[in-house]
């Protein structure tokens, strides 16, 4: 029997575009694990605004050297981001979380390359272009990287973290807490606001080779090249 593998620290990247509904989702999820931090992690603190609502960076990515688990959510504007992908390859977390247009930009960055992923329908030729396995279900593991397409799966990408942690008894406890929780919230009528609807556009762009050291983890193989920076628009609809 696998002991359970505790997790202090997630950190949920946030940037301005990010989607709040995938942020919210893995949040909800993850702030529930047993004597868990969750900090949101951005370039600059205070509110970012994306679909759906704001986020609130408490933390600066200069401010955590380590995480348990880091989440990517998809977002817009994701181009005009590249610390996010030193950072993630700099904190060498045990899990990466990474939904929708969050894959493409982990693609972008190299961390990706020759491993198994999926993403929202229309990033998938990013992912290719980047050398990428893409696989057509709405979940994908591969080493410390889970990645989904898109928010209803971002409960079975965080649940693969839960699994670690306390087995499939805490999966269901949790399940059941948010489950409840979104109950309470739901109003009593009228309409839920649409998702945002996603269409993608790439344009890349070549960038200086990094200079950030290749980890020692095996786990850990991130292409040596010059990461490619990739521009990703979501539009409302």
């Amino acid at each position: 029997m696998s002991l359970p593998t505790p997790v202090r620290c997630v950190a949920i990247v946030a940037y301005q575009g990010v989607l709040a509904d995938e942020s919210t989702a893995f949040r909800s999820v993850l702030e529930r694990l047993p004597d868990v931090r969750v900090f949101t992690v951005g370039a600059r603190l205070g509110p970012v605004a994306g679909p759906g609502g704001l986020q609130v960076v408490d933390t600066l990515f200069d401010e955590i050297d380590a995480a348990d688990v880091v989440v990517v959510p998809g977002g817009l504007g994701s181009h005009r981001q590249p610390e996010i992908v030193r950072w993630v390859h700099r904190v060498r977390p045990r899990w990466v979380l990474a939904s929708s247009t969050g894959s493409a930009l982990l693609a972008a960055g190299g961390l990706l390359r020759g491993r198994t992923a999926t993403t929202h329908w229309l990033a998938k030729p990013l992912l290719e272009r980047h050398g990428a396995v893409v696989s057509d279900a709405r979940l994908a593991i591969d080493g410390p990287f889970v990645t989904c397409a898109g928010l209803a799966s971002t409960f079975d990408a965080a649940d693969v973290v839960v699994r670690a942690v306390g087995g499939a008894a805490l999966v269901r406890a949790i399940r059941e807490e948010v489950r409840a929780a979104a109950g309470a919230e739901r109003p009593a009528c009228g309409r839920l606001p649409r998702r945002a609807g996603l269409r993608a556009r790439a344009a890349l762009r070549r960038q200086q080779p990094s200079t950030t050291r290749s980890p020692d983890d095996s786990s850990w193989r991130p292409r040596a090249d010059a990461p490619v920076e990739v521009e990703l628009e979501l539009e409302e609809r």
